[in-house]
């Protein structure tokens, strides 16, 4: 069946291309550890744990997805928690299911006996027993449960904005910690993230919520994984793209994401096509907005230190080589005198977990050319 263009959607099913090794090894790792799916965004990370989600669900797990982008609370936290565990067959058919969930959160009227459930949530402020209240829920199950979160720095960092944040993190993520533990014969728990988890932590020294959660590196296609998703992909859109010029756009992107890759095939012309195709596409994607976000992201997510990460880049984005970190630093130290050398350090790592920079032989540069063009044509 042919690949449908997805541009920057999650996929799956017969949608979702490769990944075979990745998969075989999250398989195994899953079964006995928590993992944390450490990748740069755009990479494909929800659409990997949701494929990790089709393949244990096909082997009697049952399988959790929350989505925290827009979770701003942890009210709003446990009410989607709520709501994603009564979509499972032994929430709607267990009366001990039940009766659990109404304990642990008020003013839940739930019906059984062979009817669809109805629940009517009205949540307060949780109080200290809620982790272990929803605990004693999910070790009521019988099937062993994968639990999916996605975009957890988000909510940390809306956490972190409110009155007295900083505690109110720590003690969400000592809570969520002792809730794996609590459940670790009965859940797998997979966090993604496409700010990393671990920057957000160990900037605010809480590296030690999270050290129960081991990483699992996702990274771009390999050379021949690219050429086979650009050859199928091409072919369910009408294009007609040889080797040389399948190598040739591939060179060009240089990072071989399939978003990346998604967003060039998207502008070339229906037939046959040429180099000049490739950089006409390329060049048009240039002066499109697909690439804002990126720079949004440093205002919403770099905190104070979102102006040096912008002197880095534009520092950066004019040398295709890069630099070493010594000249990075002197460089912003330059502009911004306050900024100690394991501040910068942190920010460097940030910037390349995060997919802007990558480090080889030394020197830091843009991750991808199409990226370092965009930012030396807009910012620079």
């Amino acid at each position: 069946m042919a690949l449908k263009l997805k541009i920057g959607s999650p996929v799956t099913g017969e949608d979702f291309f490769g990944r075979n090794a990745e998969l075989q090894k999250a398989e195994t790792l899953i079964e006995y550890n928590n993992l944390m799916l450490a990748a740069p965004r755009r990479v494909g990370k929800t659409s990997f744990a949701k494929r990790l989600m089709e393949v244990q669900s096909a082997k009697g797990w049952n399988t959790i997805f929350i989505d925290l982008e827009e979770i701003t609370n942890t009210e709003h936290f446990f009410k989607a928690f709520y709501d994603e565990l009564m979509t499972l067959p032994e929430a709607k058919l267990k009366d001990k299911i039940a009766s659990g969930l109404k304990k642990w959160l008020s003013g839940v009227e739930i019906l059984t006996a062979n009817l669809p459930v109805k629940a009517t949530v009205k949540i307060g402020a949780p109080s200290n027993d809620d982790f272990k209240e929803l605990a004693e829920v999910l070790n009521m199950l019988d099937n062993h449960t994968l639990i999916v979160f996605d975009e957890l720095t988000v909510l940390l960092e809306s956490l972190s904005a409110l009155n007295d944040g900083d505690q109110m993190v720590r003690t969400f993520l000592n809570q969520f910690r002792a809730l794996r533990s609590a459940t670790t014969e009965i859940c797998s728990w997979l966090i993604c993230s496409s700010v990393g988890v671990r920057n957000f932590t160990t900037q605010h020294n809480l590296s030690d919520t999270i050290n129960d959660v081991a990483d699992f590196d996702l990274g771009a296609f390999n050379d021949e994984e690219a050429t086979a998703f650009v050859t199928q992909l091409s072919q369910s859109i009408g294009v007609e793209i040889n080797g040389k010029v399948t190598r040739y756009l591939l060179d060009k992107i240089g990072w071989n994401i399939p978003y990346f890759i998604q967003l060039i095939l998207s502008r070339l012309p229906i037939g046959e096509v040429s180099k000049a195709n490739i950089d006409d596409a390329y060049n048009g994607l240039l002066q499109t907005g697909s690439f804002d976000t990126w720079h949004e992201r440093l205002n919403k997510e770099y905190g104070k230190n979102k102006d040096a990460a912008k002197q880095i880049l534009q520092y950066l984005c004019i040398d295709a080589k890069g630099k070493t970190r010594d000249s990075i630093y002197n460089y912003v130290y330059a502009k911004y005198p306050t900024i100690e050398n394991d501040e910068f350090g942190l920010l460097l790592r940030a910037l390349v977990t995060d997919g802007y920079l990558v480090r080889t032989d030394n020197l830091y540069r843009f991750r991808s050319p199409l990226l370092r063009d965009y930012w030396k044509m807009t910012y620079c």
